[in-house]
């Protein structure tokens, strides 16, 4: 741990250094200290410690050195916090100058519910992947298709994921986007590192002839898109939910059909934010209906964890 932390360090040292030299900061050895051609604001050089000069001259003027670099620090961090410019957003991020989340996940007591993530981060089987807490999840529905209650049943599903992980949406309206043969979400999606550049989730109702996923007892389909932000870290930046139109005009008005229809759009919002199946039946998430219409101990915590992922 001791080592990590000092890889860090160095890590944003290195970045403050990028810094100094981008936007001419810094603070320059005194002349005797340093040759005057030895004009490098840094110290450390490709991760190492450079060799300063020893003796009492050198110490004398410590002091003031001392002084200058604070000052010089004093300054970058200065330009780092007010930047516009993206190349500064990481070491915002490291530094605590980053955005805040934009909802907090409940306090939950020890459960033993069990609970698994759709994808987890590369080498971190512990830690899942995650939307960003600092952004609104973007929401556009097809409402070809769906039942007449059906913004009132994403919405409502948007809310309970938001009551147990802090995670928040934005519903952008309709679109004529149907979803792609396997479920997932049509359209180009290109985009780059930037979440914004991504189409929003989609939700839709379709057919096992336009999705053949949702052929046999399946009532829904969801999941999301990450994009690698670092080489050890990803993110999810879009989705889709895909429910059945068969089994949405089988349910009927009726208070158990309402209730069913409510737990599988929930379901499947659980699998966009990230949430796998499990086995155990007490449990929203779990692989088969069971006529539970709530979030079970395991589903709670496992949203609690995929809202809190880091911000970005």
């Amino acid at each position: 741990m001791r080592a990590r932390r000092e890889r860090a360090m160095l890590k944003r040292l290195r970045e403050l250094d990028r810094l100094d030299r981008k936007h001419g900061l810094g603070a320059y050895p005194q002349r005797g200290y340093l040759p005057d051609d030895a004009r490098r604001p840094a110290p450390y050089q490709d991760g190492e410690p450079v060799p300063g000069s020893r003796g009492g001259r050198g110490r004398r003027r410590g002091g003031g050195s001392l002084v200058a670099a604070i000052l010089a620090l004093t300054v970058t961090l200065g330009v780092v916090a007010w930047s516009p410019d993206a190349a500064t957003s990481e070491v915002r991020s490291l530094i605590g100058l980053g955005p805040e989340p934009l909802g907090r996940p409940p306090f939950l007591e020890d459960t033993n519910g069990p609970y698994a993530f759709m994808k987890t981060q590369p080498g971190r089987d512990d830690q899942p992947v995650t939307w960003s807490p600092c952004r609104k999840i973007r929401v556009a529905i097809n409402p070809d298709g769906a039942p007449n209650n059906y913004e009132d049943l994403v919405r409502t599903a948007a809310d309970h994921i938001t009551d147990q992980s802090g995670l928040q949406f934005d519903f952008v309206g309709e679109t004529d986007e149907r979803p792609d043969d396997d479920g997932t979400a049509g359209g180009s999606g290109d985009g780059g590192r930037d979440p914004e550049d991504w189409p929003p989730v989609l939700v839709a109702w379709a057919t096992a002839d336009e999705v053949p996923r949702l052929g046999g007892d399946v009532a829904g389909l969801g999941g999301a898109t990450s994009i690698r932000i670092r080489p050890n870290f990803e993110q999810y930046v879009t989705g889709s939910v895909v429910l059945d139109r068969a089994t949405y005009d089988n349910l009927g008005r009726g208070y158990f059909g309402s209730r069913e229809a409510q737990a599988i759009i929930d379901h499947e919002f659980g699998h966009l934010v990230g949430l796998n199946h499990v086995s155990d039946r007490g449990e929203l998430m779990a692989a088969e209906n069971t006529g539970r219409s709530g979030w079970g101990p395991g589903d709670k915590k496992g949203l609690a964890l995929l809202g809190s992922g880091k911000c970005r």
